[in-house]
């Protein structure tokens, strides 16, 4: 051991570390020394060697008098030693450290929601380098709905001409009056048009590369069969009906989905695929797969026909029977499909992603059956959830759950999975759903600092953990996050 160096440890970590190892997410291995390095500008010169032996995403970092050297087995790892190395740099130096590290899980999400609200390409840039400061490394983009379809679609113009605006929204509950028009007497509208909102290729483009440039991988979301209000508005023999509809002005679950016996909807939506595919490289698409009621399903001769000619399990059946037409339909295009948890319920093939969001039984079903996972439980992970601020006035969906930092810090993602099938679980995710997420500052509140908190939940493996030091750490990370990054960030209690 060299002379002035302590070994942190687990336990040590809240008493020790946090007087110069300010890093979130909490390294694997510390080794802190006495001295700091100067540098001017942003980063001193680094060396940096190839050393194929380390794991995916991790590094060895080393600051000395000597300087800064390295090591990584691939890009990712080169990228998230800076990363490590800002946090580290305060007042012009860099404290003397060894680091080892590599990620838990290599699937470190966040959610982003465009279509009940659109929050738009600049905010989203300043969530994607935040994201990249706590070695997130995966954005899912939700971009369809039933209240608006927010991505250019070139062979189907209408989309976003008649999908991309709706005909009023929800106000929020501070804004509503006795007097107002509401419905169910719950929601008051404002009576104003939404939009139209959406993202041309050219600017999916711009996103998706600049989250490579902080590797992150972009997973677009194109929901299918249900929360299809908006496509179907455009083009009205999308539904089982056929008649013409508007996208919803207000929040909730539409009966009105794609039609699951129509090959015209399945050309539709492989040619929307197509497009999608091309513009996102990444290896992941999700197909959604939640929330679909089958009410219209029972009553289409069309989907009653395909079922009887299919010998599927009735309306379950059928909405398997598209999940599986298009995980394949994606696999040829080397892509994985992944799909919210009630897609199981149709029992999908092994190659379907399930995204866990009903609390953590969806994962561990998915891992018991064989079909890898990310897990997102509503609870502590939907980030629109109230946080526990006292005289917090910002309005969330009212899930039953109070997610406080405390308890996002505290999640594990693979709790009650099989220790022989956890190696299906491929990380974990935050959301956060924009019903009740207006504009970018009420979205950044209810993110962060929560996301730090569920970012170390990713990263840092269980015995690494402590949640005194991470409050230490994050009362001075979050000056960072609202002073360089101009986020609207919460108090922490």
């Amino acid at each position: 051991m060299k002379k002035g160096i302590t070994v942190i440890t687990a336990v040590g970590i809240a008493a020790v570390a946090c007087a110069q190892v300010n890093v979130i997410p909490m390294p694997q291995k510390v080794i802190e020394g006495e001295g700091r390095l100067e540098c001017a500008g942003e980063l001193p010169a680094i060396e940096e060697t190839v050393d194929p032996a380390i794991p995916p995403e991790g590094y060895r970092l080393s600051v000395s008098g000597a300087g800064v050297k390295v090591s990584a087995s691939d890009k990712a790892g080169f990228y998230y030693a800076r990363v490590t190395l800002r946090q580290l740099k305060t007042g012009g130096a860099i404290p003397y450290v060894e680091i080892e590290d590599a990620p838990r899980f290599k699937w470190r999400g966040a959610h982003w929601d465009d279509c009940r609200h659109f929050l738009g390409k600049e905010a989203l840039k300043r969530t994607l380098d935040a994201m990249a400061f706590h070695k997130l490394n995966t954005l899912h983009w939700h971009l369809t709905e039933d209240q608006g379809w927010r991505i250019e679609i070139k062979k189907y113009p209408e989309l976003t001409k008649r999908g991309a605006v709706r005909p009023s929204s929800p106000k929020r509950a501070k804004d509503r009056k006795p007097d107002d028009e509401t419905l169910g007497s719950y929601w008051a509208t404002d009576k104003t048009p939404y939009g139209p909102y959406f993202y041309t290729q050219d600017d999916i483009r711009e996103i998706v590369s600049y989250a490579a440039e902080r590797n992150i991988t972009v997973v677009p979301e194109i929901e299918l069969p249900g929360h299809a209000r908006a496509a179907i508005a455009a083009y009205p023999y999308l539904g089982c009906s056929g008649a013409q509809i508007e996208p919803w002005w207000h929040w909730g679950v539409s009966d009105t989905i794609f039609c699951g016996g129509d090959d015209r909807v399945v050309k539709f939506l492989e040619d929307v695929l197509d497009e999608v595919c091309e513009l996102f490289p990444g290896p992941y698409i999700h197909i959604g797969g939640d929330e679909a009621p089958k009410s219209e399903w029972k009553k289409c001769a069309k989907c009653q026909a395909r079922i009887k000619a299919l010998g599927l399990a009735g309306e379950e059946g059928l909405q398997g029977w598209m999940t599986d037409h298009f995980t394949g339909y994606l696999a040829k295009k080397g892509k994985r499909a992944v799909g919210w948890d009630e897609v199981l319920d149709g029992n999908p093939g092994k190659g379907t992603v399930i995204m866990s969001w009903r609390g953590p039984g969806g994962g561990i079903n998915a891992a018991a059956r064989g079909n890898d996972a990310v897990m997102t439980p509503v609870d502590p992970c939907y980030l629109d959830n109230p946080q526990g601020i006292a005289g917090d006035d910002h309005e969330y969906i009212n899930y039953g759950f109070v997610d406080t930092l405390e308890r996002c810090y505290k999640f594990n993602p693979t709790a009650g999975i099989n220790a022989e099938q956890s190696h299906h679980i491929l990380g974990a995710q935050a959301n956060n759903w924009t019903e009740y997420t207006f504009d970018a500052k009420d979205c950044e509140w209810k993110m962060w600092p929560r996301l730090s908190a569920l970012a170390e939940c990713f990263w840092t493996n269980l015995e690494r953990k402590d949640y005194a030091s991470f409050l230490e750490r994050i009362a001075s990370l979050r000056s960072r996050l609202t002073d360089e990054f101009g986020l609207n960030c919460a108090p922490l209690r």
